[in-house]
């Protein structure tokens, strides 16, 4: 079976969330202060578009 929009939107917030993780990671493991504040940026960006993802599977599952 075909997925459908839902379907794929929820692949990419599993991805997003497996990013987030190894993101985290990084941070546990980062020893340079301005590489710690690039890796917070880009867990922020990843939490950013988690939440349009969230937002948009709650949308299709009313449609």
């Amino acid at each position: 079976m075909d997925k459908n929009a839902r379907g794929y939107v929820q692949d990419t917030v599993s991805s997003l969330n497996e990013a987030k993780s190894s993101l985290q990671q990084a941070l546990n493991t980062v020893e340079k202060g301005s590489n710690r504040d690039r890796i917070e940026q880009s867990m922020e960006a990843v939490n950013q578009a988690l939440q349009q993802c969230d937002q948009t599977v709650d949308m299709l599952k009313q449609v």
